[in-house]
């Protein structure tokens, strides 16, 4: 799917496939520190991305690629199921995780790329895909830390819910969203 960002610059929405590594792994080295630290659903070298989307994984990546430079400009992993460690909080909630319906989803955009609509359209492009393939419910990885506005705020658009706080390095939020 191709889509117009906010600055004019035509957008490819995809999948990831085996050939995009390498500008995975470059997209995750132009990271700013700011966003590094923000994000970390999984080291950020190529043997560790390779090793996450080995065939017949349960982790599904959805990428924004710039059309005139072809570089990833925006990267969503998802998992099916629910973090372990996040299922016990959930359950303190009263959500009784699923592995089969539930996933897991970490966003995120290139520093001079966000609040340009991209992660937005990311996001509407893999939520259809999520659909089509019956998952029900979109649990945030890890959380969100709670001075995060900006991510907040892209959540809280986007139809997520926030169930509670924890402490880890920082209080986070729990978010979640309903798809049925």
């Amino acid at each position: 799917m191709i889509i117009k960002a906010k600055n004019g610059r035509q957008v490819l929405l995809r999948k990831l496939i085996p050939a995009d590594i390498d500008k995975l792994t470059y997209y995750f080295q132009c990271l700013g520190p700011g966003t590094l630290k923000r994000y970390g659903p999984h080291k950020f070298d190529t043997q560790s991305i390779t090793e996450i989307y080995q065939p017949h994984g349960d982790h599904t990546a959805y990428i924004a690629l710039d059309m005139e430079t072809s570089e990833i400009i925006a990267y969503s992993v998802i998992k099916k199921g629910f973090l372990e460690h996040d299922g016990y909080r959930l359950q303190s909630y009263g959500i009784i995780p699923d592995s089969t319906t539930d996933c897991t989803f970490a966003p995120s955009v290139a520093d001079e790329w966000q609040s340009l609509g991209v992660g937005n359209s990311l996001f509407r492009f893999l939520l259809a895909d999520l659909i089509a393939n019956g998952l029900k419910r979109i649990i945030l990885w890890g959380g969100v830390q709670s001075d995060n506005d900006k991510a907040l705020n892209y959540y809280l658009k986007n139809g997520f819910r926030t169930l509670g706080q924890f402490e880890h390095n920082g209080q986070n939020f729990d978010m979640i969203l309903e798809i049925i």
